[in-house]
């Protein structure tokens, strides 16, 4: 008798036990179904030295998680976005330096993204934020391969343009001499001008240089994101 109402009392406690994790669970999922994951972005187009409206075809990054999305002819458009997400827009257009922007949205109920395309002239400079390197190496990661063959696009849609391609490092003083980041920069600059080449781009275009970690966006790197936002790729227009 014992032993068969100790064996209901441990199914009982099982069986409560359970429903209450059921329970707790459908609640979970209740309360994420609830919270508002979806925000506004407004995105507009602007001549930067003439402060006209453009309509130009803009490349975003994490609307799909999967591959970049493209939307042609855009001048001023409203799109719903994830707020947690990291975004990308990026722009090329005959005639202008290369744009993208790599941005958390605004905690509000409309993030406003502004693009503003300044007209190609020697000495322009812009950071290449989504061309990436496998850890401390020079092997360039494939998810870079998008934002590669946007500088492609832009260097065949303006066939005149040179660039100095300038590699920088996260490191911080003291760990490595600066000559060894100085090198490891030059050399990741030179493998995105080697791909750029492989592609069909004239190599006289084409300048290496390494900064080293002198210029490191996050001179104090608190995270992931901000480690590998210093190993950038930038580029500089020097010849037209």
């Amino acid at each position: 008798m014992k032993s068969s109402l100790l064996t209901f009392t441990l199914f009982f406690s099982l069986l409560v036990q359970s429903s209450f994790a059921q329970f707790v669970e459908e609640k979970r999922l209740e309360n994420r179904e609830t919270v508002n994951e979806l925000q506004n972005m407004r995105v507009f187009v602007k001549d930067a030295a003439t402060e006209d409206e453009l309509n130009t075809d803009i490349i975003i990054k994490g609307l799909n998680p999967r591959k970049p999305v493209l939307f042609e002819s855009v001048s001023d458009t409203l799109l719903e976005i994830r707020h947690y997400r990291l975004y990308t827009i990026s722009c090329v257009e005959p005639g202008y330096m290369y744009f993208a922007n790599k941005f958390w949205p605004d905690e509000k109920t409309t993030h406003e993204e502004e693009i503003r395309l300044e007209p190609l002239q020697v000495g322009l400079k812009t950071d290449v934020r989504d061309i990436t390197f496998l850890g401390n190496k020079t092997q360039i990661y494939p998810r870079s391969k998008p934002a590669l063959e946007e500088l492609i696009q832009f260097l065949e849609i303006n066939p005149n343009v040179r660039l100095k391609v300038i590699g920088h490092v996260n490191g911080p003083d003291g760990s490595h001499s600066k000559r060894v980041y100085q090198k490891a920069s030059t050399e990741r600059a030179q493998a995105v001008i080697d791909y750029l080449i492989a592609a069909g781009i004239e190599e006289d275009r084409l300048v290496a240089f390494g900064a080293g970690n002198t210029e490191m966006l996050y001179p104090d790197p608190q995270t992931d994101w901000q480690n590998e936002a210093n190993r950038r790729i930038e580029i500089e227009v020097i010849g037209l």
